[in-house]
């Protein structure tokens, strides 16, 4: 049925609201980035959301790719070639136009992460140009092209929804943007550091923060259809698994300044000078994931409140009455006694 509203785009969704929103972060953008005057950044703001109601009204498939491919291409295009707000604006304005074309002619609409790959793709070899630091460039992407190369095989077997493909798809190019600069050194975070005066580039801690926010739907949606969890341990397991990933991503930092050592060893680990910075970052991570479930855990309680109760109740009601434990291990060496 959900599926269903989505696809006429009769589910409530306040686009609306998100136009909004999509607006406001562009003219502000424009006006503390780029300085341009009250004119240009009403029109690029209104151009911009125009073209996103339409996409939204065609489908909200297109709606994401629109917004998703306009973003990220406009972010890699300047970041890479500074060629300046409006010929960036043209040129990401030209691709976005290019996906939204393919995919209208496109007869299965089931391929929309085919589009998200396709993209990432193309925003990582502009922001494989002209990078500052290129062993920390290498080091940073040692897990970028497998991981990509995960999601595309394993896309084959196991679909996950295009919602969780466009979370992970927003992630990734947080990461090979954060790549491109090293994590200290991403202009946005000293921008940010400048508005709010900041006591260091805080790029690195978005990131960390996204990864729990962003992948947390994804590992829930893996664990509900092949694991099988419901109710609690379907909105907990993923907290517990952002946690877990991004302690082993600290581990795997301090393995690598430790083998790398000297300024890239510094570079990758992206410390500032923060002792606590591993420590920062798995909270964020941490917080991020609780968010997430938080705002799953509101939608059943809007849409499916009375199901997703009892089911909640099941889930934390003990399905084995026999003790575990020691009392596992006598059973198993009396069965083999007994045959003997």
């Amino acid at each position: 049925m959900v599926k269903k509203l989505i696809e006429e785009n009769k589910f409530t969704i306040p686009i609306g609201i998100i136009l909004i929103i999509l607006a406001g972060i562009i003219y502000f953008f424009l006006g503390t980035v780029y300085k341009v005057n009250l004119i240009s950044r009403a029109f690029i703001s209104l151009i911009s959301i125009s073209i996103f109601y339409i996409a939204y009204k065609k489908s909200l498939r297109r709606f994401n790719l629109t917004v998703l491919t306009g973003f990220t291409f406009f972010i890699a295009i300047e970041s890479v070639f500074s060629l300046g707000l409006w010929i960036s604006y043209a040129l990401a304005l030209s691709v976005m136009a290019a996906f939204w074309g393919i995919y209208h002619m496109t007869k299965n609409k089931e391929r929309y992460p085919l589009f998200l790959l396709v993209a990432f793709i193309i925003v990582w070899i502009i922001l494989a140009m002209h990078v500052k630091y290129r062993d920390a460039w290498m080091l940073e992407n040692v897990l970028t092209i497998p991981f990509a190369l995960l999601i595309y095989y394993s896309h084959r077997l196991f679909k996950l929804s295009h919602l969780s493909y466009t979370l992970i798809y927003i992630f990734m190019v947080l990461h090979i943007v954060g790549a491109h600069y090293t994590y200290a050194e991403v202009p946005f975070g000293f921008w940010l550091e400048r508005i709010f005066n900041l006591s260091r580039n805080h790029f690195d801690r978005i990131v960390h923060f996204s990864f729990g926010l962003l992948l947390a739907y994804p590992c829930k949606e893996i664990m509900v259809r092949i694991g099988n969890l419901k109710g609690f341990w379907a909105l907990s397991a993923p907290v517990g698994t952002v946690l877990a990933l991004s302690a082993v991503f600290e581990l795997l930092e301090w393995a690598a300044a430790i083998v790398f050592g000297g300024d890239l060893g510094v570079a990758y680990l992206g410390m500032q000078g923060d002792v606590w910075d591993a420590h920062w970052d798995m909270f964020l991570a941490g917080v991020g994931s609780i968010i997430t479930m938080g705002l799953v855990f509101l939608f059943y309680m809007v849409y499916n409140q009375k199901p997703f109760l009892k089911e909640l109740k099941e889930s934390l009601s003990v399905k084995r009455k026999e003790v575990m434990g020691e009392h596992v291990f006598e059973k198993l060496v009396y069965k083999v006694e007994k045959k003997k």
